[in-house]
């Protein structure tokens, strides 16, 4: 996919958003488009091939981001997934207003996967009414695939609609920090798959297959739709990582009658 043309933001834009495990990353909103820089590599990039396989998979709510360059710089932008009326509250800030605290430090006292996952799921219902088990398979298992380190609970949320009282499960996004687009963090000396194996997940547990497969590997994706797709795209780091992954779960993914 070809990039779109640079956009001058203003500072004015600028929006400080914290609470990633990796760090604050420089962003912008403007005329309904949120805007990411590149921050520690091709995080752009990562961005716009993960949501090319989302497009072709079960997970049918989902970011759509494409590249661009932002005051002369790479990075990526997406619209605002937001409808009206609808706010996002993430599991954190969800948990902190019943609760207070950090809710991955809350789950620490439980020494299984299993029973994280458990706590996690129940409190949210108790909360919204929503149960996020399948919503957490899904989103874990492509977390897997795309070897994604930085999944957090304040990237995992609700939308509420707070005057009718609704709420559902936020889309898929923020998926910058995949497909080893941390050139601090994987060198460029080791393999691929030497820097895959390298690759600690979150939140639940440090294993990124661990917690799918707690989960039961709720990603499918159309292998040959998908596959058409990513012919049309330039040799990359990312999409080679992609394609050796994708060999790799292939027997567990594969689904051709999957139709987003």
């Amino acid at each position: 996919m070809e990039k779109i043309a640079d956009d001058a933001l203003s500072p004015e834009a600028m929006v400080m958003v914290s609470g990633s495990s990796i760090g604050t990353q420089r962003k912008y909103y403007n005329k309904g488009y949120w805007y990411k820089q590149n921050r520690n590599g091709y995080e752009g990039r990562a961005e716009y091939l993960a949501s090319v396989v989302l497009s072709c998979s079960n997970i049918d709510d989902y970011v759509e981001y494409e590249c661009c360059k932002i005051n002369g710089k790479d990075g990526c932008r997406s619209f605002n997934f937001l409808r009206d009326g609808e706010s996002y509250i993430s599991l954190q800030r969800l948990y902190d207003i019943y609760h207070g605290g950090q809710l991955s430090e809350r789950i620490r006292i439980y020494d299984s996967v299993a029973e994280r996952i458990d706590y996690v799921v129940a409190f949210t219902e108790n909360c919204t009414g929503i149960n996020i088990r399948e919503y957490l398979g899904r989103l874990l298992t492509f977390d897997m695939l795309i070897v994604n380190v930085d999944r957090h609970f304040n990237n995992i949320g609700i939308l509420v609609n707070s005057n009718a009282g609704q709420y559902r499960t936020a889309p898929v996004f923020d998926n910058g920090n995949a497909l080893l687009s941390d050139l601090g963090r994987y060198d460029h000396e080791d393999s691929l798959a030497g820097n895959i194996e390298k690759a600690t997940g979150h939140p639940f547990c440090a294993n990124l297959e661990r917690q799918a497969l707690e989960l039961g590997f709720g990603l499918r994706i159309n292998y040959p739709a998908l596959q058409e797709k990513l012919e049309r795209e330039p040799d990359s780091r990312a999409l080679a990582v992609l394609h050796m992954q994708l060999r790799r779960y292939e027997s567990i993914l594969k689904d051709d009658n999957v139709q987003n």
